[in-house]
């Protein structure tokens, strides 16, 4: 999706190249303000407009709060290489992660509503 190609996009512009195979997502939790989304909502405010100041909406948006997990990235060797494990530093890992969420339209979106990205990037091809 949109992270793996963004991440792909990157990593082809670090310098060392990052080649990215495949992107994993692992135990990924999403939390919400469940407020929102559960709000009561009668027929009558679902149908026609309300004479309340809120329209008949949730006063409280429905919305994430916070989405945690790994991101497990698997890399390419180099070419002709039997090399199954590629060694890519944690700093690596962590630009990485860090220009491709800056990068990524739907995690800024995901930042400009308020929720908090809290994804760990690690290395899932062996190293």
């Amino acid at each position: 999706g949109c992270t793996q190609a963004t991440a792909v996009y990157v990593g082809r512009n670090m310098n060392p190249r990052l080649i990215i195979d495949r992107i994993e997502f692992d135990t990924v939790e999403a939390y919400r303000d469940e407020r929102g989304a559960l709000a009561s909502a009668s027929a009558s405010s679902l149908e026609q407009p309300s004479d309340r100041m809120d329209g008949g909406f949730p006063t409280v948006p429905a919305r994430l709060l916070r989405v945690g997990g790994t991101v497990r990235v698997h890399f390419k060797g180099k070419r002709g290489s039997m090399q199954k494990e590629v060694s890519v530093s944690e700093e690596q890992l962590r630009i990485l992660g860090e220009q491709t969420e800056a990068r990524c339209p739907v995690a800024n979106m995901m930042h400009a509503s308020g929720c908090e990205m809290d994804l760990r990037w690690m290395n899932g091809s062996g190293s």
